[in-house]
């Protein structure tokens, strides 16, 4: 008797295929967001990271790739995540709203040298999108991590660098940025190990 896992297993790879070779064509894209958060890693700045629902989760996940230094050598970097503290949450939801809920916190919290990164499976979060709106007016730069195709943040333009899962199905969507955000760690890891990229030259 034939099994039905094999044509299930199939279909489940190839709704992945387009969404894995559109990040392929990204690939620009992701290596210039390394290049600038490296950049102001280097200035002392830190990461800032934010999302709802399951991205809470890769918010949390984030942080911890950056913070702890898993292969030897490689340096700790400042993170926190914004979804940790369930009681500023939901305090500044009571008070705020929850669309300010990363906002508010982003407000006291950020300086103008840091990285904010947020994360949403549509694009259509509305509290991620004034996260990043508030980022970039207090100066940070700005990282869109989006599902579908790409939703409110994609279209108004609102972060600096923007990838975006090309996938409605959510479990796909967090494949991808799971693999997005790896790429951001190991690839500013990278910048950090090039003599003089970081710093312009001296002028002799």
């Amino acid at each position: 008797m034939q099994s039905s896992v094999f044509p299930a297993v199939d279909r489940a790879f190839a709704r992945r295929v387009a969404p894995a070779e559109a990040l392929a064509g990204d690939a620009e894209q992701v290596a210039r967001a390394c290049f600038e958060m490296s950049q102001r890693f280097h200035r002392g700045g830190k990461l800032v990271v934010f999302g709802n629902g399951g991205p809470a989760t890769d918010a949390q996940h984030i942080v911890v790739e950056f913070v702890h230094p898993v292969i030897v050598g490689k340096r700790a970097l400042p993170a926190v995540s914004l979804t940790n503290d369930a009681a500023t949450l939901t305090g500044i939801a009571r008070a705020e709203g929850f669309d300010e809920v990363f906002a508010a916190q982003l407000r006291l919290l950020a300086a103008p040298q840091d990285i904010a990164i947020g994360l949403s499976v549509d694009g259509r979060c509305v509290n991620v999108r004034r996260g990043l709106e508030t980022a970039r007016h207090l100066g940070l730069l700005t990282v869109a991590l989006v599902g579908g195709d790409g939703g409110d943040i994609a279209r108004d333009g609102t972060a600096d660098h923007l990838v975006v899962a090309r996938s409605d199905d959510p479990c796909i969507v967090k494949e991808v940025h799971v693999t997005v955000y790896h790429l951001l760690w190991e690839l500013v890891h990278v910048f950090f190990e090039q003599p003089g990229l970081l710093e312009p030259e001296e002028v002799r």
